[in-house]
């Protein structure tokens, strides 16, 4: 795949370390953008504003807390495709349990879609299409 980008690659990386932080304002300040949507398995989310995004997030971490989640690591870069203003990555992951057992499937993978924010110009995570049960 094309390299990818410093700043996406630190986007990525920052976006892993504050999920397993279970950092809610991180997240929505400096990862996501809105309007955010989300593309699950058997709905779609649509989250307009911050306070949405952060209540998402609240509730997401909530059932994650529920199944002893732990912490996630990165694997690798799947796909990576950057055409202007809009990137498209598939990352590979594992989450783990507080035990440091694999919770749900060893590699999941997600696709990102990043654009750069009218608001400061950086890259923000606009939309993700999970490719697994996201609380499993």
């Amino acid at each position: 795949h094309n390299q990818v980008p410093t700043e996406i690659e630190k986007l990525v990386f920052d976006y892993v370390k504050a999920w397993s932080e279970r950092n809610v304002d991180y997240i929505t300040n400096n990862i996501y953008g809105e309007p955010f949507v989300l593309f699950l398995e058997d709905t779609t989310i649509f989250l307009n504003d911050f306070e949405k995004i952060k209540t998402f997030l609240k509730n997401t971490f909530s059932n994650l807390e529920s199944s002893n989640y732990s912490h996630s690591t990165f694997n690798k870069w799947e796909t990576f495709k950057l055409r202007g203003d809009t990137a498209i990555l598939e990352m590979n992951f594992t989450r783990f349990k507080k035990n440091g057992e694999v919770l749900g499937k060893r590699e999941r993978t997600a696709t990102y879609v990043l654009k750069k924010s009218r608001r400061d110009g950086q890259f923000k995570v606009f939309s993700i299409i999970t490719h697994t049960v996201i609380d499993s």
